[in-house]
């Protein structure tokens, strides 16, 4: 295999640099662990796919077209699932336009692929291609603004229509229709030009997430730093990382602890974690070896920069590894955006949040040429139209019959405070 390895200097300049050359291709992906220390499971640690030479855009059966498209590739394939494919898993038909302009599944097999791993860069080229693309890296300049002045963002869901939304899904919970379900809005802003590389970059220092990744698809941005894995294959194990219930970080290390302690006891985290936990194991069970699914840590609190998470992992053994797809199918959209019973909300998300999701809450990762593959939950995440310059970020909570709307609108606010920060945002009175 063609490659070269070169030892880096100053990797955060690298990192910020290779962005900005990559940003002359209409197509690049990456993948940033962002060395979280937490994560069993991790196999690459930074990656960047540039320039796609082999792509499939299925407009239906997207799952079966990429796993045609993955049978046939011979290298490491990238992209993503957006959660409106769940309209074919579920034979549902499709109600909300989706204005973002990504399509519904893509993915591609890039024509310069660089890794990271420590201060070791390996690049898929010889060394005097090698060479040269690091002299043009080098050359570039660093950007460092985000954006030239304050953005003001719109609520698409008023306050007031949200807290009576809550309230009325507290009474279909009431009423048996379902148990929990996750409830997104979204907030917009119109006429705006940010820096997406830089937003990325900024975004890793503020808020350093294990499922981040940074995708440019033509005029299009995702500016993800997700802390939850959708599904994650290792050799015949699949794992799969759940997260519910999210606490603020403490202003010193008693008030820390403090808040970990609160939520890691909450009677309302818990109950929402395990019956999301149960969905999970629901989910996998078609493709398991009879037996072998478990909990391998259930209500496990994680802390990141901003935030603590409840999350727990669960994991089972594959009957035969040719089902990989099939059961990541059988496991999408995934059940911590969803709720339970999944059909049955499904169908009221459809109804009550009165427009598509779009790549939210759908899924971005890899699928390697070992077999494995990894694939995160799109959350925490700002999508950019540089064409039509409006900004769109997304965020949700789970409800159930115990939950206060008044805490849940404050959830959405915690959720997405980092990213606001990130574009120097607020909302309008």
């Amino acid at each position: 295999m063609l490659q070269t390895t070169i030892t880096l200097d100053d990797i955060a300049a690298f990192k910020h640099k290779v962005l900005v050359w990559a940003n002359r291709f209409p197509i690049f992906l990456v993948l940033d662990s962002n060395n979280y220390q937490n994560d069993k499971y991790s196999k690459y640690e930074w990656e960047l796919f540039v320039d796609a030479i082999e792509s499939v855009t299925p407009s239906e059966n997207y799952f079966e077209s990429f796993a045609a498209f993955q049978t046939a590739s011979k290298e490491i394939i990238v992209g993503f699932f957006d959660y409106e494919c769940k309209n074919e898993i579920f034979k549902l038909p499709v109600q909300h336009h989706d204005a973002s302009s990504f399509p519904k599944c893509f993915f591609f097999r890039s024509r310069y692929r660089f890794s990271l791993k420590g201060n070791t860069l390996t690049i898929n080229r010889n060394y005097a291609e090698a060479f040269e693309m690091m002299e043009q890296i080098n050359n570039q300049e660093i950007e460092k603004s985000v954006v030239a002045n304050q953005i003001l963002f719109r609520e698409q869901t008023p306050h007031a229509e949200y807290i009576n939304n809550v309230n009325e899904l507290r009474q279909c919970i009431e009423n048996g229709d379902f148990y929990e379900i996750n409830y997104c809005t979204e907030v917009t802003a119109e006429n705006v030009t940010i820096n997406p590389v830089c937003a990325f970059i900024k975004l890793m220092e503020s808020s350093a997430a294990p499922f981040s990744s940074f995708l440019k698809y033509r005029e299009h941005y995702v500016v993800c730093a997700s802390p939850e894995r959708f599904l994650c294959k290792r050799g015949k194990k699949l794992i799969s990382q759940p997260i519910k219930g999210t606490m603020r970080r403490g202003s010193d290390d008693k008030e820390d602890e403090q808040l970990k302690q609160e939520l890691l006891h909450s009677e309302k985290e818990r109950a929402e974690n395990v019956m999301i936990v149960d969905l999970v194991r629901n989910d996998l069970t078609p493709y398991a070896i009879p037996g072998s699914i478990k909990v391998e840590e259930l209500f496990g609190i994680h802390t990141f920069k901003t935030v603590h998470q409840m999350i727990s992992t669960v994991s089972c053994e594959l009957q035969h590894e040719a089902n990989a797809i099939a059961a990541m199918r059988n496991a999408f959209p995934m059940g911590s955006m969803t709720g339970a019973p999944k059909f049955e909300v499904i169908k009221k998300i459809q109804q009550i949040e009165q427009k598509s999701r779009g790549l939210f809450s759908g899924t971005i990762g890899y699928f390697d040429t070992d077999g494995d593959f990894d694939f995160n939950v799109l959350i925490r995440t700002i999508f950019y139209d540089e064409e039509s310059k409006a900004i769109v970020i997304k965020s949700g909570s789970a409800i159930t019959y115990d939950s206060e709307p008044q805490a849940e609108y404050e959830e959405l606010a915690l959720k997405r405070k980092v990213l606001l920060s990130v574009l120097n945002g607020r909302l309008t009175d």
